[in-house]
């Protein structure tokens, strides 16, 4: 015959508690996570960065031609608005004044790569990893190199069934494959599956005999 302690109550509720802690805590995380649009939105916040940190101190102003194409236009404001936080004023025409710099920033491509799949655990969810990339060149004329190549990335890791929610198709740069998920990853979760209710059916069968 099975024997129930007093305190059971207490323990289930002891088991509750870090489960509800546990769930709360990976969709607050999940729930930071930004869209793919995002991430490359913050790779050219990176470029423009580094740009400003080349424009010599006593420069706040500068003449900014982007050549982005079609398919990165949408990065315009984007960069734009960055140099301005940076304390840099954009100019539209050339001014009366010598000196300004200039800034030719070309974006040759952007975009999303998954890497392998992978699971939390053996009955955990599926995740994989997320690298976003942009990469050009870009010219100024206060720097002795001239034209200068970039490749800026990141790297991160998220839920396979996000993967929807954090892709855009009106824009087809943040959206990729998703690998297959490992074969002996498929195989294994079932024959654990079965090998743990046997387990708990011989089990249960074991304490009833006694």
């Amino acid at each position: 015959m099975l024997k129930y302690s007093a305190h059971g109550n207490r323990l289930n509720v002891y088991l509750f508690c870090p489960i509800i802690l546990i769930y709360y805590s990976i969709g607050f995380s999940q729930s930071q996570l930004k869209k793919n649009l995002e991430v490359i939105y913050s790779l050219t916040d990176s470029l423009v960065n580094k740009i400003v940190d080349e424009i010599p101190g006593d420069q706040k102003k500068i003449m900014l031609t982007l050549n982005l194409g079609n398919t990165y236009s949408l990065f315009e404001n984007n960069i734009k608005t960055s140099f301005i936080k940076n304390g840099i004023q954009i100019l539209d025409q050339p001014p009366d004044e010598i000196n300004i710099p200039s800034v030719n920033i070309v974006i040759e491509g952007a975009g999303i790569e998954y890497g392998e799949i992978f699971r939390d655990g053996w009955f955990g969810a599926h995740f994989l990893p997320r690298r976003a990339a942009v990469f050009g060149n870009y010219n100024q004329s206060f720097a002795e190199n001239g034209k200068e190549n970039f490749e800026i990335s990141t790297l991160d890791t998220i839920r396979v069934d996000d993967i929807k929610e954090l892709e855009n198709e009106s824009f087809p740069f943040t959206q990729a494959n998703i690998p297959p998920e490992p074969f002996l990853s498929g195989i294994a979760e079932p024959l654990i599956a079965i090998g743990t209710a046997a387990a708990i059916i011989i089990l249960f069968f074991s304490i009833r005999s006694e």
